[in-house]
Order: C-alpha cells, then sequence, then structure tokens
C-alpha cells in the first residue's frame, strides 16, 4: 500500500519537476538576445537560480553588478558594439533639448524589454514541454499544460523581479575588471552630466550678454571693441569638454572672430572615441589651427587631419594675413599624458630659439603646449607665443614678444566638476592692427573667463604697447 503511494505521487509531482527544470535549463542556455539601443549593440541575458543581481558588463573595462532585486534570478547586459557614426550624431549634436533624447532612450528601452520578456515565455513554454515530452509525456493536451503552466511560471517571476527591483540599489554597485579607479570615474560622471547640459547654455547666453555690453560702452574709449583687422581666439585644455564649443561658438559669432589657434590637451586620454569631438571644429567653420598637448596622441591628431577646417602644425602656415608657426608636445606621440622631463623641454626650447634666430622671416605667432617650452623662447622672436597646460590663464609682454597663456578652454574638463574650487572657463582673444607697413600686429589680449556654473563673465583686457590703439589695463565682469 505505501510502495503504491509513492508511486502515485511520483507519478504526480515528477511532471512538476520535470516541467521547472526544463523551463530553467532552457532560459539559461538560449536567452541571451542582441539588441540595438540607438548607437549601441547590447546583448540581454537571463540566468534563473543564479545571484539575484543585476550585471552590466562593459569589455575589455570590467563589469558592474548590484543586488536589485531578491529572487534567485540574475539579469545581465553586456555591452556588443557602438556605431560611431551614430553616436556622433547623438552625442555631439548641437545644442537643443535634452529630454527628447531620453525619450527615445526610454522608448527604445521599453521595446526591447518588451521583446526579450516575450521571448523568455516562449522559452518557458518550449522547456516545459520538451522536459514532459522527455519525461515520456506524449498526449498534446498534456504537453499543451504543462507549457503554459511553464509561462505562467515565467510570468509570475517577472512580476516578482519587476516588484522588487531597486535601481538605486547601483548606488552600491560593485566593479570589477582591469580599470582601478572606476568607481572614482562612474561617481564623477554621475555628478557631472547633470550639470553639462545648463553649463552650456549659461555660457552661450552670457557670452552674447557679455559682447552686448561692450558695444553699449564702446563710446566710453578704451574698454569697447579694439578695431582689429584680424582676430584670433586661443583656446587650449579642452579636456573633452563639449561645453567649451558652446562657449567658443558665441565669441565667434558675437565678436567676429577670424581665426582660431588650440595649443592641445583636446582630450583627456588621446582615445579614438574622445577624438570625436573633434567633429564640433567643423561647425565652427573657421580655420582652426591646432598643435598637440601631452594628453593627445597620435589617434586625435590623425582625426584632426581628417577634419575640416582644422590644420595640425607642421610646417608653417599664413591664415588671413598671420604667418603662424609651432610644435606639438614632446610626448603626442605616446598614449601616456605623462609630460616630458624639464631638460627635454628645455632642449625643445633652445632647438626653437636656434631655428628661428637664423629666420629671416619671423611668424607673428608661435604655438606651443607647455608652458616651460614657451617661457623660454627669446623674447624678439616672435610677436606672439600662444600656450597652455597650466591651466591658469595670464598673459605678459617681455620687450617686443607677448606670452598669451589661455588657461582651460574645458575647465580641465570632467574633473573640474569635481573640484571644490573649480577652474574658470578661459580663452584669450588676440587683436591684430596693421601697421603703416602694411604688416600686423598685436594691438590687446582679452582674457574671457566664466566661473562656477556659468554665473558669471569676466573680461580683462591688456593693451600692447606701441600699437594704435589706447594703452593700459582694464576688466570688466558681469
Amino acid at each position: 500500500m505505501e510502495m503504491e503511494q509513492t508511486s502515485k505521487n511520483r507519478r504526480r509531482y515528477l511532471p512538476v519537476l520535470f516541467a521547472v527544470l526544463g523551463l530553467i535549463t532552457v532560459i539559461n542556455l538560449f536567452s541571451g538576445t542582441d539588441y540595438r539601443l540607438l548607437s549601441l549593440g547590447i546583448k540581454l541575458q537571463a540566468r534563473l537560480g543564479g545571484p539575484p543581481q543585476t550585471r552590466v558588463i562593459l569589455p575589455p573595462v570590467g563589469e558592474l553588478a548590484a543586488r536589485t532585486h531578491w529572487l534567485p534570478i540574475e539579469l545581465g547586459m553586456e555591452l556588443r558594439s557602438v556605431d560611431l557614426h551614430a553616436l556622433r550624431q547623438t552625442v555631439f549634436a548641437p545644442t537643443g533639448p535634452n529630454e527628447q533624447i531620453w525619450l527615445r532612450v526610454r522608448e527604445a528601452a521599453a521595446q526591447i524589454i518588451l521583446h526579450f520578456l516575450l521571448k523568455q515565455v516562449f522559452l518557458g513554454f518550449v522547456g516545459a514541454a520538451a522536459a514532459l515530452l522527455l519525461l515520456g509525456v506524449r498526449t498534446w493536451r498534456a504537453l499543451a499544460r504543462g507549457g503554459l503552466a511553464g509561462m505562467a511560471m515565467v510570468l509570475l517571476l517577472a512580476a516578482l523581479v519587476y516588484a522588487t527591483f531597486d535601481l538605486s540599489a547601483f548606488e552600491r554597485v560593485e566593479y570589477a575588471g582591469m580599470i582601478e579607479a572606476a568607481p572614482w570615474v562612474l561617481a564623477t560622471v554621475r555628478d557631472a552630466l547633470d550639470q553639462v547640459e545648463e553649463l552650456g547654455a549659461r555660457v552661450q547666453a552670457l557670452a552674447g550678454n557679455l559682447y552686448s555690453a561692450l558695444q553699449r560702452l564702446e563710446e566710453t574709449g578704451p574698454i569697447g571693441l579694439v578695431d582689429a583687422d584680424v582676430l584670433v581666439l586661443h583656446v587650449s585644455d579642452i579636456h573633452n569638454n563639449p561645453v567649451a564649443y558652446d562657449f567658443a561658438a558665441q565669441l565667434v559669432e558675437s565678436f567676429g572672430v577670424d581665426v582660431i589657434v588650440d595649443t592641445g590637451d583636446l582630450t583627456d586620454w588621446g582615445t579614438s572615441l574622445e577624438a570625436e569631438i573633434s567633429r564640433r571644429i567643423e561647425r565652427l567653420g573657421l580655420p582652426y589651427i591646432f598643435v598637440s598637448g601631452n594628453h593627445d596622441s597620435p589617434q586625435v591628431v590623425q582625426r584632426l587631419l581628417e577634419t575640416k577646417h582644422a590644420v595640425v602644425l607642421g610646417e608653417p602656415v599664413i591664415v588671413e594675413g598671420l604667418y603662424i608657426a609651432g610644435t606639438g608636445d614632446l610626448v603626442a606621440q605616446s598614449y601616456l599624458p605623462t609630460p616630458a622631463s624639464a631638460e627635454e623641454l628645455a632642449g625643445l626650447a633652445r632647438e626653437i630659439n636656434a631655428y628661428w634666430a637664423k629666420q629671416e622671416k619671423k611668424p607673428h605667432l608661435f604655438l606651443v603646449h607647455n608652458h616651460r617650452v614657451a617661457e623660454a623662447l627669446r623674447p624678439g622672436l616672435f610677436q606672439v607665443v600662444a600656450y597652455g597646460h597650466t591651466h591658469l590663464w595670464g598673459v605678459k609682454q617681455v620687450e617686443d614678444t607677448v606670452y598669451s597663456n589661455a588657461g582651460t578652454t574645458g575647465a580641465a574638463g570632467i574633473r573640474g566638476f569635481q573640484s571644490k574650487e573649480p577652474l574658470p572657463y578661459s580663452l584669450s582673444l588676440l587683436y591684430f592692427v596693421q601697421g603703416e607697413d602694411g604688416d600686423l600686429r598685436l594691438a590687446a589680449v582679452d582674457g574671457v573667463h566664466v566661473t562656477g556654473l556659468g554665473q558669471s563673465f569676466s573680461l580683462q583686457r591688456t593693451f600692447v604697447e606701441h600699437s594704435r590703439n589706447s594703452e593700459g589695463d582694464v576688466e570688466l565682469s558681469l
């Protein structure tokens, strides 16, 4: 009698056990599915019986994991590919309503999740029915009932995961991978990205206001716009911050800039993805003369060589009547941002001095990245030595040479957002006028700065001696 009851229990519960094992096996084997989320190729996967967490895999960097729910189900998302063309159109689009981008992301993500869920429900049916078939069940009615039970179980599990899912668990994320500092990087990006769009809009508005203020004060004398024949915008140390180009674009439009010179550190790590910021140079629509910094790389230089309007200095060039020369940073041929040694920089300065001392025709502008090289260039060789690297704006005249440091037009990049005392966004405007001999001479230098989250602008003007404009320094703040 007891053996008969045991046999009945086996016949009753064994199909249930097989159906559960079947759907677990099939889902774990076949749940992985590739999707396209705007410019990203991603793979979603579910593993029943795994730890109750969500894993985000970013090869080759590493992976993030967070305990987002309590059921023993592991959800995984792996980045498989990046469409750089589509990413460039999205990330480096002109400033516009950010809500539209997020709406597209949410809509695409909702469709992906719905499709993924429906696939798991189908796999639940197939897994349960296949397990019963393997057990020896042959009637279509029994197989259908088992499959429908498998579907119901998958839907129940999905509902429980959804009900208990806690997105804030990623604030306690676990990281494993090749980049030891990834948690700090993620925190930096999280804090900074919320501010970028607001800052870009404020920078553009305040730059326009600054120009309007100068126009209203034109009749008061030296504070007004300098009567320049060629106006050069000097930017430096953008460090992959797109807001720098919002800043520059507004000044180009308002002040009537003719030429832009960039003294390096366009990127932070010199990667090809960072170099995509060069596409913003094309939108400025002006000659863009560039020398590399220690944070740039061969990939960055190559991308600029392919960028419309950009000129990477090798041989000197003449643009708008200005004779411009310069040299890239000594370490720009490597992928490490470590600056060259003081001895190497001093040697480079000696080479530049020796070469140009022998040349009859001297450049109006000489571009170099590192301040140690710039400050070691002999006064009198060039009208202007333009440089950066220190992230501190400054201008000084030694004999007949003006040394112009643009500071950091990108506010030191992503690092600047986290600084307790963030650096201002800064750049310089170089006003050249034509003398009686027909040659161009520097008349004045404007240092333009925006502080904080675009809360205020200031302008500092330095007049160069022996120009047709007034002498002295003035400051204006907004």
